[in-house]
């Protein structure tokens, strides 16, 4: 029982946080189906007490409980079908008392927290180790720097790159990004310039391009000049002409204003048809703060939005709500986000 306990939990983190979790790890404890729709079926209760005015239960705690309590009662046989049956007791448990709550609690609606602040020191840091450096750029600061090839690379709010000393002697300009950069690469024909993320790769001889990776499931590349290769970590690859765009999927799109995906470069922030929960996921990145929705439904919002990077987080949020399709404003250190 305790190994099927133990399954359990596993499944529910790797549900909640897959980044956590190699390929290999989710596809085995994905592949247990009544193991998943047991945890789908406390997640789905953990989200039902988080719409009320309380606080939500602690779903582990519960079901140790209740084992315990079964336990004093009754031998628990360790064949597959109490097992089976110690499930079902704890689902029906926990909805009758999901059930009873509604009925005496009023509904009241949810938040839904898309960026958290950090709360450590927010300084530009620089790791060195056998000619390879890793510079890292916190959040609410940007960094430009020349590489020894004369590669210009502007590094956006909480992102890092790994670059080497020299690219003497190296058939490939290799650097690995995490977070957002502009690059504006330096020609050379026979040593073609490639930057690696997470999720893809993208080959270029000399061009100037933006690349936003901060998460493997939401990648952008976005060309403005010259011609470029991305590539998946399946070896698919596209080719981008001036004006397009792709993702981690390598699905192809125009885009109509390019000047939109540089214009952090210069200390604005500038958004065109974008949705509101990437435009305030920005902010936080930018201000260093956590965004809570009160309204779920608005998050996918599409705004056009222009801003300087200068301005305090209130002016930001004033000429938000200057356009009254939202209402966000600061409260406890958060900003809050409404209609």
């Amino acid at each position: 029982m305790e190994d099927k306990d133990k399954k359990i939990l596993q499944t529910l983190e790797a549900i909640k946080h897959p980044e956590n979790f190699s390929q290999e790890e989710l596809d085995v404890l994905l592949s247990d189906k009544e193991c998943v729709e047991i945890c789908q079926d406390l997640l789905d209760s953990r989200e039902a007490f988080a719409r009320l005015h309380s606080i939500a239960p602690d779903v582990e705690a519960e079901w140790e409980s209740f084992k315990s309590k079964r336990l004093s009662s009754q031998v628990l046989s360790h064949s597959k079908r109490s097992t089976h049956i110690l499930q079902i007791g704890a689902a029906l448990l926990i909805a009758a008392s999901i059930a009873l709550f509604f009925l005496l609690h009023p509904f009241e609606a949810s938040s839904y927290t898309v960026f958290e602040a950090s709360h450590t020191a927010q300084v530009i840091s620089i790791e060195k180790e056998k000619g390879i450096n890793t510079i890292h750029i916190p959040r609410g600061m940007t960094k430009q720097l020349t590489l020894s090839d004369g590669t210009r690379i502007w590094l956006n709010a909480e992102s890092s790159l790994k670059y080497p000393d020299t690219f003497e002697g190296k058939a490939q300009r290799e650097v690995y990004l995490e977070g957002e950069a502009y690059f504006e690469v330096s020609k050379n024909p026979q040593h073609p310039f490639l930057v690696k993320t997470t999720a893809i790769e993208t080959q270029v001889l000399g061009t100037s391009f933006n690349i936003k990776a901060y998460s493997k499931k939401d990648v952008q590349v976005t060309l403005l000049e010259g011609s470029i290769k991305v590539s998946d970590k399946h070896h698919n690859n596209i080719l981008l002409k001036p004006g397009e765009h792709t993702n981690e999927k390598l699905h192809k799109s125009q885009v109509e204003n390019v000047s939109q995906y540089r214009a952090w470069t210069t200390g604005s922030f500038y958004f065109d048809n974008t949705e509101l929960i990437e435009i305030m996921r920005e902010l936080g990145r930018w201000y260093n703060v956590d965004i809570v929705f009160t309204n779920k439904s608005i998050m996918a919002e599409r705004l056009h939005f222009q801003a300087d990077r200068s301005c305090s987080l209130q002016e930001v949020l004033e000429l938000l709500n200057s356009m009254q399709k939202i209402k966000a404003q600061i409260e406890n250190d958060k900003v809050i986000v409404g209609i």
